[in-house]
């Protein structure tokens, strides 16, 4: 996987403002902090940000364990060419444990796409005070092996 360095980083800011309905929230110094500590990818057009957790701790009502990955945002310069799936593909390759994330449950495209992919719904999210529902995804590292 290719992490960003800070020359893209008018590129990744440009990708995200794209996607502003799914990801409001993004500021641009989350963007700076997340190339800095090397839990950005920009690669092929595609921006994933993540981490892998320190402890165990939970996403809605999942609990993740230790060293496993949550993935914070996933971003494609130009929807519908195929890299998205690709990036995604090796970046389950590339982590050493299960991959998790949280989707607000009205953004239908890409909970769609997590499915196509072989995630597997696990549970809820909620925010806003239970305002805006969202699901809890996992790929299962036993899973992306078999893919291969």
């Amino acid at each position: 996987m290719r992490l960003a360095i800070q020359s893209e980083f008018e590129d990744i800011k440009l990708i995200f403002y794209k996607h502003k309905k799914w990801f409001p929230h993004i500021r641009t110094d989350y963007m700076k902090r997340m190339i800095e500590k090397k839990r950005l990818i920009y690669q092929d057009g595609v921006i994933i940000t993540f981490h892998h957790a320190a402890r165990k701790q939970k996403i809605g009502n999942v609990p993740v364990n230790k060293g496993e990955t949550i993935l914070h945002q996933i971003a494609n310069k130009e929807s519908g060419n195929g890299n998205a799936k690709k990036i995604l593909l090796q970046f389950f390759d590339w982590c050493e444990k299960d991959v998790y994330l949280s989707v607000r449950a009205d953004n239908l495209n890409a909970c769609k796409f997590y499915d196509i992919i072989g995630m597997k719904e696990i549970g809820e999210h909620n925010w806003a005070k239970g305002k805006i529902k969202g699901k809890v995804y996992v790929r299962r590292k036993s899973i992306t092996r078999s893919l291969y």
